[in-house]
């Protein structure tokens, strides 16, 4: 709807693609400049946050795709986190129902974001146990639902199918799971399994999408795969645990640079959890329980860096954790370490 609105305005221009640029540009700027508040928020302390913006803008964590959603999910998680945590402590039927509206707002613009947004919200109740926890999710499910309905109504007289916000994963699972397929979309662009099989490449796919209608194309693909990974079991074992390897630590594909810097910040956030769950802080289990329910989608399809995207501010947050404990911790660390010295040198003139 965004990008319709814009190219009404502008129609299909240089100017609409400039614009689009500067707004996501301006989403990726109030990502990082928002971390800092939701380290306050998690750690009660901005220097985590204050690191993580730093790695955004120093190292190239970030693909420019104006195109979708995903930058713009990952901001709107953060600003969930942030108005959420204060509302629920309120209680209350319509604070419960802005936080609904939320959820379902964020599950329209990527259904995934969805796991995160339940997580936190249980997180806080478990928390901050405000009167009638009960209660109130029942009335942010409730909202949630309502928000949800429309597009799930629209869905229904469109393609006359019931299916959670969008639903193209059975096409999605047989490009990632056939005899051609590699484990990412740039090694299936590159082999030719995209544009032999996908309707957007494919005359004959695109014909077929188009005459069968696209929730049965999708049904028959959804089949096909699952046939596929019945018989080929050992195939999809290696090719799933490579996406689940690419989703944290990427292969280059012709960006070392951006490769380099995933794998930095997933390292930093491992050490940072691993820090968390030692101090036995409770954020761990959210951290956790995000990072583990919401790739996991993503490791079926081909893995790409915009599935990462949304879910990135997480790692960050937690690699920052950890580079601000290891720039505090450094310090005395080294000052120990100078006395020491300073001992043994002064234990050696003694004994001279």
């Amino acid at each position: 709807m965004f990008l319709a609105l814009l190219i009404w305005v502008l129609g299909n221009s240089p100017p609409f693609v400039l614009v689009l640029c500067g707004i996501t540009i301006a989403v990726h700027a109030l990502h990082a400049a928002l971390l800092p508040s939701v380290s306050q928020l998690f750690f009660r302390d901005r220097r985590p946050g204050i690191w993580a913006a730093a790695v955004t803008i120093v190292l190239p964590v970030f693909f420019l795709f104006p195109q979708f959603e995903i930058m713009y999910v990952a901001t709107g998680l953060m600003l969930f986190c942030l108005v959420a945590s204060r509302l629920a402590v309120r209680g209350g039927i319509v604070p419960a129902i802005a936080i609904g509206i939320g959820i379902g707002l964020l599950a329209l613009l990527n259904p995934a974001s969805i796991t995160v947004a339940v997580l936190w919200l249980a997180y806080i109740l478990w928390r901050h146990r405000p009167a009638r926890s009960a209660r109130f999710a029942c009335w942010v499910g409730l909202a949630a639902i309502a928000t949800l309905a429309p597009w799930t109504w629209r869905n229904y007289r469109q393609f006359h199918k019931l299916f959670f916000v969008r639903d193209n994963l059975g096409l999605e699972l047989y490009i990632a799971n056939n005899d051609l397929a590699e484990a990412s979309f740039a090694l299936n662009e590159a082999n030719g399994c995209h544009r032999l099989m996908h309707p957007n490449g494919s005359d004959a796919d695109g014909r077929e999408c188009r005459a069968l209608g696209e929730a049965e194309f999708y049904r028959r693909r959804e089949a096909m795969a699952f046939d596929w990974i019945r018989l080929h079991p050992a195939r999809f074992w290696v090719l799933t645990t490579e996406r689940l390897r690419m989703f944290w630590f990427p292969d280059a594909d012709g960006s070392p640079g951006y490769a380099r810097s995933i794998a930095f910040v997933t390292i930093c956030a491992i050490m940072g959890m691993l820090r968390l769950g030692w101090r036995r802080d409770p954020m761990v289990l959210f951290f956790a329980g995000a990072l583990f329910a919401y790739p996991l989608i993503y490791y079926f399809v081909q893995s790409d860096p915009r599935y990462r995207t949304p879910i990135l501010w997480i790692p960050l947050l937690a690699g920052g954790y950890f580079l601000a404990d290891l720039t505090r911790l450094a310090p005395l660390w080294l000052g120990e370490r100078m006395n020491g010295i300073l001992r043994e040198m002064a234990a050696w003139r003694i004994g001279a």
